[in-house]
């Protein structure tokens, strides 16, 4: 992410642009712009506490990797999406080494039911997985789940490395998957 500082969030640091927030209609709610945005890129909102939520999961285990879904919303208009990460539900029944994660058939019955407990109907947006101490870049085996699994226009890849205290999105780019090193995030 260009320009950015490190700024704290409650107990979490994530990264801080120097900008002011992003006024909105709704007086009660701040926006928060993260990185530098392309003109065709993905507009990802993404809610403060999802954002705590999955770092503190990424923090259990910081010699394997772990991984969940994004749950929220998505929205078009000619050709263009937005994203509203509104929630998270972290893999259980996984497969996991210090540098992969494999979602089995009892992670998805256990994501399927923590999603219609806890979101109703709201769509899989996305997932997350972290490379502890290994960077923010989409493997051959990440790429493969990416173009297999969530492969719609409007979901998207997480990575983070809660050793490094990295993170970044992957989007749909013109047909590709490209990085996406901007974000917003917002709150309720």
């Amino acid at each position: 992410m260009a320009d950015i500082e490190i700024g704290e969030v409650g107990e979490l640091e994530i990264a801080r642009p120097p900008e002011k927030l992003i006024p909105t209609l709704d007086r009660t709610r701040r926006v928060e712009p993260m990185g530098t945005i392309a003109g065709d890129d993905l507009h990802i909102f993404l809610r403060e506490e999802t954002l705590k939520e999955i770092w503190i999961h990424s923090n259990t285990r910081l010699d394997r990797e772990l991984g969940g879904v994004l749950i929220g919303d998505w929205y078009s208009w000619k050709n263009q999406y937005w994203l509203e990460v509104a929630g998270f539900v972290k893999a259980q029944n996984y497969l996991n080494t210090a540098a992969s994660f494999t979602f089995t058939h009892d992670t998805w019955s256990a994501i399927t039911r923590e999603k219609e407990k806890r979101f109703n109907d709201k769509p899989i947006i996305g997932w997350q997985h972290t490379h502890p101490g290994y960077g923010i870049f989409l493997s051959s085996m990440d790429t493969f789940i990416q173009k297999h699994f969530f492969a719609q226009p409007f979901q998207v890849a997480l990575v983070l490395d809660p050793r490094q205290e990295t993170m970044g999105f992957f989007q749909w780019k013109h047909g590709r998957i490209a990085n996406c090193g901007f974000f917003y995030i917002y709150d309720r």
